[in-house]
């Protein structure tokens, strides 16, 4: 009776690695090359939300009757939405600890107020940027909100 040998099947250890050095070389240069695209769309999904809130700063200061007071702490990359009694309706942080993690936001003037009727007493801008990337958030004194990319 003869013995057939079977050959053993399977990947040796070096083929192995050979396809895991690939895949992470391929990785690599895949995310130098979506890095910019990703901080854009953070950059982009950060002032969205920036308008939209102070959307719904006009829409509380309608509702509650009462101004809405929008104060932006540019070194901690926060702001927040809060009646002149002081009662905050909603913060939101911007910094590298949230979702968004921006490297900056600046804000002229730091504080201002929504009125009743939708309009403020005074126009206020926002920038908020990521790595050269800026987006700029106007709020004028009619009520309008804008958002623009700073070139």
């Amino acid at each position: 009776m003869a013995r057939t040998r079977r050959r053993n099947r399977g990947y040796t250890v070096i083929e192995l690695l050979l396809v895991m050095i690939i895949i992470a070389v391929i990785s690599a240069i895949t995310y130098v090359r979506l890095r910019p695209t990703l901080e854009h769309a953070r950059v982009r999904g950060a002032a969205s939300v920036l308008a939209g809130d102070l959307q719904y700063a006009q829409v509380m200061a309608a509702r509650l009757r009462t101004p809405m007071v929008v104060s932006v702490n540019t070194t901690g990359l926060t702001y927040q939405i809060a009646s002149r009694a002081g009662t905050v309706y909603r913060s939101r942080d911007l910094s590298t600890a949230s979702d968004y993690a921006l490297g900056e936001i600046q804000a002229a003037p730091t504080t201002f107020e929504v009125f009743p009727n939708a309009v403020a007493a005074q126009s206020a801008t926002y920038t908020v940027g990521l790595n050269g990337y800026r987006r700029r958030v106007t709020f004028s004194r009619a009520g309008q909100i804008r958002v623009t990319t700073v070139p």
